[in-house]
């Protein structure tokens, strides 16, 4: 019998790089506190991610989130240089742009505003069981490899594979559930880019990872699967909506998941 908790809390401080794990997390407006609270941003106004280059994935981050401070390294070189973590911080500008070769900019919200879909969906959830289902298909890597590739923020352990998916309904349907006494609401599936695919230390590109993806799911989706409603199998992780007035609750390690049912989203 499945008994859903989170197993795992994670963050991403700057957008795209590193994340932190930690045991608990205050709930900010429509995200966590601190995830994706920083961006990259290049003169053309587009961010520096991991859609754009896999130069992002050779650069190594450490945060000192209490003392405001990150520490960064080529991956290959391992040479770290510890900066302050603030916008207008210009040796960690000139840092960042030296190695990525554009002047960059460092942009700070705590809103949710620099999440892919701002105040639609931040956090996103995936199961212990769903990692090494894809582990058994993609032989070569280790389960933290996939971890870095799909960047979720809760990871669910007591669960069958894909068990996460019952927090979605159909097209236009999502799902209420509770994570301890922080209420959520699961709105869809994840749709995948060309991040996964990238070795999350080189950025080297592996061609043939979304075929053995939507192979690997098609040959493990779970019975009366909603997913294939929602377009191709290429989706892993699912979005949800926090509601403005969770902010200032706790989540935390060993947090208990109760479906409470579903909820138009139309």
């Amino acid at each position: 019998m499945d008994k859903p908790h989170i197993a795992k809390i994670r963050i991403y401080p700057i957008k795209s790089l590193d994340p932190v794990e930690v045991d608990q997390i205050t709930m900010g407006t429509f995200s966590l506190q601190h995830d994706r609270e920083y961006a990259m941003v290049a003169e053309d106004n587009r961010y520096i991610n991991g859609k754009r280059t896999g130069r992002v994935n050779q650069l190594k981050a450490r945060y000192d989130l209490p003392n405001q401070l990150v520490t960064l390294s080529n991956r290959e070189e391992g040479h770290e240089q510890t900066f302050g973590l603030e916008e207008n911080n210009h040796e960690l500008l000139e840092y960042l742009s030296d190695f990525f070769g554009v002047k960059v900019l460092l942009f700070k919200k705590t809103s949710g505003e620099l999440m892919d879909m701002p105040h639609v969906s931040s956090v996103t959830v995936v199961s212990e069981a769903s990692i090494s289902s894809l582990q058994v298909d993609f032989k070569n890597y280790s389960a933290e490899d996939l971890r870095l590739r799909f960047r979720s923020n809760l990871e669910i352990g007591g669960t069958s594979a894909f068990w996460e998916e019952n927090l979605f309904g159909k097209p236009g349907v999502g799902i209420r559930f509770l994570v301890g006494d922080v209420e959520m609401i699961g709105i869809s599936p994840r749709a995948r880019c060309n991040v996964p695919p990238r070795n999350p230390h080189t950025g080297e590109t592996n061609k043939e990872f979304v075929k053995r993806m939507i192979e690997s799911r098609s040959q493990s989706l779970p019975n009366k699967s909603l997913l294939p409603q929602h377009g191709n199998l290429y989706h892993l992780t699912v979005n949800t909506y926090l509601p403005e007035n969770q902010k200032g609750k706790t989540l935390r390690l060993g947090d208990e998941i109760k479906i409470l049912g579903p909820i138009n989203l139309e």
